[in-house]
């Protein structure tokens, strides 16, 4: 299911290294519910970086690449 994702998310998304679960969800365009779904079906690991777990962009582009998404 794609998501419409407001322009000024996209931009601050380029700008971004880590995202938060929300963020990451959006820079991949698909809903809260199906990233949370993808992080134990493809074992999608955050980093720790002051007590936040977040996801960085690198690896969810490569993620996106690898299941051409």
């Amino acid at each position: 299911m794609q998501v419409s994702i407001p322009e000024k998310i996209i931009i601050k998304a380029v700008q971004q290294q880590y995202f938060n679960k929300t963020e990451a969800a959006n820079f991949l365009g698909v809903s809260l519910p199906t990233f949370r779904s993808w992080l134990t079906k493809f074992d999608l690991k955050p980093i720790s970086i002051d007590g936040q777990l977040l996801y960085d962009k690198k690896v969810l582009k490569d993620f996106m690449e690898k299941h051409q998404l």
